[in-house]
């Protein structure tokens, strides 16, 4: 990974970005920024696995990992300690995929495409899945059509029958299907 990319993603998680190699060979995350960061590798992780192709996945983010550039990004596997939810939260998407025809080669019709807010439905063999993402910091509402049924198979979006119609709202930075 280029490190003007790198800087970017740290920034995106972190107030700052260590200076020179000293700095990085012993930087860790604050608790708050940890959280803030896993909260978005959840996110990219259901992107990624509900996309088409092969989800391909960096050595121990499943086990939520920390790093940074090279020779820093990886260090031996953390044996025994894990970030269990993480890894059960990729255990939970590696086994959704490996059920479903739909995400695993379905077709795709995206829905919503609009600022924070994206969603499409992948569907194969009388099998559809939606696929509903929030990256704000601010919840927002995808509009259903009045005849589809929503059962909620991960994440944390409410799903409302209201006089506007049918609405799944997404809490800030979450994802559902």
């Amino acid at each position: 990974m280029r490190t003007p990319c790198l800087r970017q993603i740290i920034l995106w998680i972190s107030d700052r970005v260590p200076e020179n190699k000293e700095e990085r060979a012993s930087y860790r995350l604050s608790p708050r920024e940890r959280e803030k960061g896993l909260a978005r590798v959840r996110l990219a992780a259901l992107v990624l696995f509900t996309f088409p192709g092969s989800p391909m996945i960096y050595y121990g983010d499943e086990a939520g990992m920390e790093g940074f550039e090279d020779p820093f990004n990886r260090r031996t596997f953390p044996w025994g300690r894990e970030d269990y939810e993480l890894l059960g939260w990729f255990t939970r998407l590696g086994h959704l995929r490996q059920e479903s025809p739909a995400l695993r080669r379905g077709d795709i019709r995206y829905r919503a495409a609009q600022g924070p807010l994206l969603a499409f439905t992948r569907s194969a063999e009388g099998e559809t899945i939606l696929a509903a993402f929030n990256t704000g910091g601010e919840s927002a509402e995808l509009r259903l059509e009045d005849a589809e049924r929503i059962e909620l198979l991960l994440g944390s979006a409410r799903f409302q029958i209201s006089a506007q119609g049918h609405v799944l709202t997404l809490p800030p930075r979450t994802g559902s299907l």
